[in-house]
């Protein structure tokens, strides 16, 4: 199973059939986060060739609600291609008012569960 993880407030996000927001955040920032980790996933595709490597993205939220890529750190091949899936997610909904204007976003890491 591919584990996507979406830091902002400490909420983490697993890929797959099951999705969990941790408990004590804001349930309409949880949702959105959620929406965000959906796209990523959907826009990413075949995530089974970087099993193993790490890309660290840092991005901040524009006015219309997309994002631009400040920095990448990690595996080059991964940090190009989740650089390209970050830039390129497009039809998400306004955040709300409350949510971070930044996320960290750690793209692939191998759940040992």
């Amino acid at each position: 199973m591919t584990k996507w993880i979406i830091c902002s407030a400490c909420v983490a996000l697993l890929a797959g059939c099951s999705q969990k927001a941790a408990t004590g955040t804001d349930p309409e920032v949880n949702a959105y986060l959620q929406q965000v980790n959906s796209a990523l996933i959907q826009n990413f595709g075949d995530s089974t060739k970087y099993a193993g490597k790490t890309c660290k993205v840092t991005a901040q939220r524009r006015p219309d609600g997309r994002y631009n890529v400040l920095r990448t750190e990690g595996d080059e091949a991964l940090c190009l291609k989740s650089w390209q899936t970050v830039s390129s997610m497009r039809n998400l909904p306004l955040p709300p008012k409350n949510a971070p204007e930044g996320l960290e976003i750690i793209f692939p890491q191998t759940d040992a569960n």
